[in-house]
């Protein structure tokens, strides 16, 4: 009985974190899709379905598609698989995507092959950013330290 009670407890703590993080993890893996298809309605429709619908209402969408456009054409297809966790909380996410051709497993990958990406998630409905995805260089961050 006490080690049921000990699960049920477990389960009711670790359930809505789990659940967040999945909110994270299904935008970024959309956010992949959507770069790596390259398109701008492949973009809109990921800013649609990501951006908090009372952010997506207020913003000046080809600005939006235009920026990721950018990003694209200057860093190419992402791997699929995060390269490396940053921070994980349960309304941020930051990890470092890497090159499609680069090697997960390579532990010494130039900087200018990372992409860091950051997500925050609303408070008050998880499924969507409170604003347009953080992304950048960590070449700067590299330089520095």
């Amino acid at each position: 009985m006490k080690q049921l009670l000990i699960l049920i407890i477990t389960i009711f703590t670790f359930s809505p974190s789990f659940s967040q993080n999945k909110e994270q993890l299904n935008i970024l893996d959309n956010f992949i899709i959507a770069h790596n298809d390259g398109t701008e309605d492949a973009i809109r429709q990921f800013i649609k379905e990501a951006y908090l619908p009372e952010i997506y209402e207020n913003i000046n969408i080809n600005e939006h598609v235009t920026y990721y456009k950018e990003l694209i054409n200057e860093f190419g297809d992402l791997s699929k698989q995060i390269y490396y966790l940053v921070e994980e909380t349960p309304h941020k996410l930051i990890v470092h995507l890497i090159k499609k051709n680069q090697n997960i497993k390579n532990l010494i990958i130039d900087p200018e092959n990372i992409l860091q990406v950051q997500i925050d998630l609303s408070e008050s409905n998880s499924k969507y950013m409170i604003k347009g995805l953080g992304l950048g260089s960590i070449l700067p961050e590299y330089k520095q330290g």
